[in-house]
């Protein structure tokens, strides 16, 4: 729908003074995608000129990839971002002080799953886990897990399903790392990579979305997520043994402030500049009572001097895209929204003075207008102004469906948690006990409000209930499906007539 929008807008302007759009792509980790997207969008709604900024959600070693591109290292990508720094090889493949590591946000790498617990809380250490992800222990009602969750209740040999990453992974090297610094015992060092030689039991899965839907689609299944992600689709979160000896989850921890914690520990290894190799970087188990001790650390990758690959405009968009990563106007939703921890303090400064420096070759510099300007130099009207007063109507409209539709799901939750059998009779509904009634004197069963009569009431009047809801729910989705492509299509409609009138018809 946006893109159809943006057609229209571009259909609108003459021929003769059609202006050239100025491109930015990314690519790499999946991680923070969600967050430089959000990003991105803010940034192209708020310009007057036209820009197009994309990001491709790859993975971390895709993403370096791409930044090293050819033989020659010229890249394939203007920027690349990842949750792991390039490797001490890697980084010296490019000339000394020619790179940057711009450390932008920090997320907990955590495991979730499906085991049916009831909602009680399911413990484990490292140990534990490296004997689950290696096959060793397979399944929940192992003697050394029942020992630290004796209120675990599950069926005997209830079996783990092991869910895991496809390709290269920054958070699969972030758990076999700490898994192998936590217990070598059982996680070697051989098993120590973006890519791990798994066992041909455990599920794959392909991104953070897939890792979403092999837990939650899989009853009993373990697997890896950021954070973020995780708690946004409503997976059950495992409580981690820490450093100093406390279990704890990553959302308890990130309030109190323990993904933070992580990067400020002086056994952290952060170099002291930015253009300095990062391959030292440890920020796994590291100690504090609130630390979480899988923090990764996503960075984006990007050449000091742009004149090699990007024009001067689109080194001056790039600029201004690192500049919002680390301003709290935008990278406010990483934190609300997705959980990520924005670096903050002498590192964010460090590397805001770095962006300042960058070799753009010329071009335009961005100006940011957080409040109407009202200086009168017309500078919030600027052509390189991104302007906090300039709007999507269709955005506020896809957020007002987008609400309604949240607000129908809880209801139907609600709904769902209250039960609709035993008010529907009473309020002008099917009368289920007259029927019910029958059904029982069919069944040989009392018919004059006997234990057996009531208890088929009730389990038929259950299933009426989960039927009448299931048919509801489905009658809204469907209802706000058919909205949004009401909308999308009536914007393609529109943009055709007008490209037609314009270029067909010469009007």
């Amino acid at each position: 729908m946006k893109f159809a929008l943006s057609l229209l807008l571009a259909a609108a302007i003459p021929a003769s003074v059609a202006q050239t759009v100025t491109s930015l792509h990314g690519s790499g980790t999946t991680n923070p995608q969600k967050c430089y997207w959000d990003i991105m969008d803010t940034l192209m709604k708020q310009s007057k000129l036209p820009i197009r900024m994309t990001y491709r959600g790859v993975g971390s070693s895709t993403g370096q990839k791409d930044f090293m591109g050819d033989a020659g290292l010229s890249p394939f990508n203007d920027f690349g971002s990842g949750d792991i720094p390039f490797s001490a090889e890697n980084f010296n493949k490019f000339d000394p002080g020619t790179i940057l590591h711009l450390p932008v946000l920090m997320g907990a790498i955590s495991f979730f799953h499906s085991v049916p617990t009831g909602g009680a809380e399911l413990k484990l250490n490292p140990c534990l886990l490296a004997r689950i992800f290696n096959r060793e222990i397979t399944t929940w009602t192992h003697e050394d897990i029942m020992a630290i969750n004796p209120g675990l209740s599950l069926a005997a040999d209830y079996p783990i399903n092991v869910a895991r990453r496809v390709l290269g992974s920054s958070s699969t090297k972030s758990i076999a790392t700490y898994l192998h610094q936590t217990c070598p015992e059982h996680w070697p060092i051989e098993l120590v990579d973006s890519v791990v030689d798994w066992k041909n039991d455990t599920l794959p899965c392909e991104g953070s979305g897939g890792m979403t839907e092999c837990i939650r689609d899989n009853a009993g299944t373990i697997g890896y997520i950021d954070s973020g992600h995780g708690h946004a689709e409503n997976l059950q979160e495992i409580d981690l043994l820490n450093f100093d000896g406390q279990y704890i989850s990553s959302k308890t921890a990130n309030s109190k402030g323990g993904i933070l914690a992580a990067a400020e520990s002086p056994t952290a290894g952060l170099p002291t500049e930015l253009d300095q190799s990062f391959a030292g970087v440890n920020l796994l188990n590291q100690p504090g009572s609130n630390t979480w001790p899988v923090v990764a650390l996503s960075y984006i990758y990007v050449r000091k001097d742009l004149t090699g690959h990007l024009s001067p405009e689109s080194a001056q968009l790039l600029r201004a895209f690192l500049t919002a990563v680390y301003t709290p106007e935008y990278n406010e939703i990483c934190q609300n929204t997705f959980g990520f921890v924005p670096v903050t303090g002498p590192l964010r400064e460090k590397a805001l003075q770095e962006i300042a420096n960058l070799n753009t070759g010329g071009g335009t510099e961005w100006f940011f207008e957080f409040s109407t300007d009202k200086t009168g130099t017309g500078v919030g009207q600027g052509d390189h102004t991104f302007s906090v007063k300039r709007d999507s109507y269709s955005e506020i409209e896809q957020d007002s469906l987008l609400s309604k539709i949240s607000a129908l799901q809880a209801e139907i939750a609600q709904m769902k948690s209250m039960g609709m059998g035993g008010n529907m009779g009473s309020t002008g509904g099917v009368d289920h006990d007259h029927d019910h009634e029958h059904d029982d004197d069919k069944d040989g069963s009392t018919t004059n409000g006997g234990s057996t009569g009531s208890a088929n009431r009730e389990a038929k009047d259950d299933d009426m209930d989960e039927d009448y809801m299931a048919d509801f729910q489905r009658d809204e989705e469907l209802t706000a499906a058919l909205a949004m492509g009401a909308i999308s299509i009536a914007l393609w409609v529109f943009t055709l007539i007008v490209i037609i009138v314009k270029y067909v018809l010469h009007v």
